[in-house]
C-alpha cells in the first residue's frame, strides 16, 4: 500500500456498499475486496454498518482504494455506509455516527465544507454510489453547515463591531 501524508488529505468521500444495508458486513466487504480484487485491505477508510457502528478500515496513512476518477484515491479518505441508498434509507445510527466521523475528520484535517462529497459528485465518476438517498442527506448536510458557518461569522462580525463601539465609548468618556 502506498503512503498517504496528513497533508495531502484533502477531501472526504462519502460510498455506499449497493447491498442491503441490515446484512452486509465489514468483514464481507473486506473479503470482497482483498479476494475479487486482490487488494491488501479494504478499500474504505472507515465502514458505518447498518446499526451505526464504526469500523476502522484502511489506516488513514495508506492511500485508498475507493475512488480513482480525479485521482481522489491520493488525496482523500474514503466513508462507506452499508447499504443500498438507491432503494432504501440510512439508519438514523448510521447517519449520526457518519455525522460524528465527518465533523471529527474535518476538523484534524481543515477540509472545508466544499470538500465532502458523494461518490458520484465527483468529477469523472461514473457511479449512482452513495445512492440517491444519502446524497440528499449529504447535500441537505453540507447547507447546513455553511448557513451554522454564515451565522458564526455574522456573529463575530458583530461581536468585533460592538467591541470597537465600547472603545469609542471609553475614549469619548475620558475626554469629557
Amino acid at each position: 500500500m502506498q503512503p498517504l501524508k496528513p497533508e495531502d488529505i484533502k477531501y472526504l468521500i462519502v460510498h455506499h456498499t449497493a447491498t442491503p444495508r441490515d446484512s452486509t458486513t465489514f468483514e464481507a466487504v473486506k473479503r470482497y475486496h482483498t479476494q475479487e480484487f486482490g487488494w491488501e485491505d479494504i478499500g474504505y477508510h472507515f465502514f458505518i454498518n447498518g446499526q451505526g457502528i464504526l469500523n476502522l478500515g484502511r489506516p488513514v496513512n495508506y492511500v485508498g482504494s475507493h475512488c480513482s476518477a480525479g485521482s481522489m484515491n491520493f488525496k482523500s479518505l474514503g466513508i462507506c455506509l452499508a447499504g443500498n441508498f438507491e432503494v432504501e434509507k440510512p439508519s438514523e445510527s448510521q447517519l449520526k455516527m457518519l455525522e460524528s466521523i465527518l465533523r471529527e475528520l474535518m476538523n484534524k484535517y481543515k477540509i472545508p465544507i466544499d470538500n465532502l462529497l458523494g461518490h458520484c459528485e465527483v468529477p469523472g465518476a461514473k457511479t449512482l454510489c452513495p445512492g440517491k438517498n444519502l446524497l440528499e442527506w449529504l447535500k441537505n448536510y453540507r447547507e447546513q453547515q455553511k448557513r451554522s458557518s454564515d451565522i458564526a461569522n455574522i456573529l463575530q462580525a458583530i461581536q468585533e463591531t460592538l467591541a470597537r463601539l465600547q472603545d469609542l465609548v471609553s475614549s469619548l468618556k475620558s475626554r469629557l
